[in-house]
C-alpha cells in the first residue's frame, strides 16, 4: 500500500467517524452509543495509520466500516416501514449518506488492499519478503498534492454534513465569538451610553 493509499484510507476514516460522533451526539440512546463509538474507533483507526504510517488490522477495519452502513440501512428501512421519517429516527439523511460515502471508499479499498496482498504474499516473494510494489514510494510533491486534496476533498464534504446534524444546527456562527450585544429597541430613551 502507497502512502497515498494509507493517507486517504485515514482521512476517510477520519471524515466517517467525525460524522457519526456529530450524528451519534443527538440520537436515540442506543444508536447514540453506537454511533460515538463506532466513531471513535473510525477516529483513532484514522489516526494510528496516519502515526503508524500503515493500515492497522485492515481485515476488521474492513468489516469495522461497514457497521455503519447497515445500521442506517436498517433504522431507515425498518422507519420508513412503521411510517417514521428519517429525521425522526436520529439520523438524517445528510450526514449519514456522507459518512457511508467515506466507510464505503474506506471498505472498498481495503477489501483491494487485501485482495493485492494475499495474491503478493502468495505469488511474488524473495526469500520470505515480500517485493515493494511500483509506486511504493511517494516523491515529495506528489505526496503534499496528495495531501492537500484528501484535506480538501473530505474538508469539504464533512463540514457542510456536519453542519446538518442537529450539533451543527446548534453550534454558534461563525464571527459571533465575543462581539459586543447590540442596542435594542426597547430600551428606555434618553437612555445613552
Amino acid at each position: 500500500m502507497t502512502p497515498i493509499s494509507r493517507l486517504w484510507l485515514a482521512f476517510s476514516a477520519i471524515g466517517a467517524g467525525t460524522i457519526h460522533l456529530a450524528v451519534g451526539a443527538s440520537a436515540p440512546v442506543l444508536l447514540m452509543i453506537t454511533l460515538v463509538g463506532l466513531g471513535a474507533a473510525e477516529l483513532g483507526w484514522g489516526a494510528v495509520t496516519l502515526v503508524r504510517g500503515r493500515a492497522l488490522a485492515p481485515g476488521a477495519a474492513l468489516f469495522g466500516a461497514l457497521i455503519p452502513v447497515f445500521i442506517w440501512g436498517a433504522v431507515a428501512t425498518l422507519g420508513s416501514g412503521l411510517g417514521v421519517p428519517a429525521a425522526a429516527t436520529g439520523l438524517p439523511l445528510q450526514p449519514m449518506a456522507t459518512a457511508t460515502l467515506f466507510d464505503l471508499f474506506l471498505a472498498c479499498s481495503l477489501a483491494l488492499v487485501l485482495r493485492r496482498t494475499r495474491r503478493t504474499t502468495s505469488t511474488s516473494t524473495t526469500e520470505g519478503v515480500p517485493r515493494a510494489s511500483a509506486g511504493e514510494t511517494a516523491g515529495g510533491w506528489r505526496f503534499l498534492a496528495a495531501l492537500t486534496l484528501a484535506a480538501l476533498v473530505v474538508s469539504g464534504l464533512t463540514t457542510p454534513a456536519l453542519a446538518a446534524t442537529d450539533a451543527g444546527a446548534h453550534a454558534v456562527p461563525h464571527g459571533s465569538h465575543g462581539l459586543p450585544l447590540a442596542p435594542t429597541p426597547d430600551a428606555p430613551a434618553g437612555h445613552h451610553h
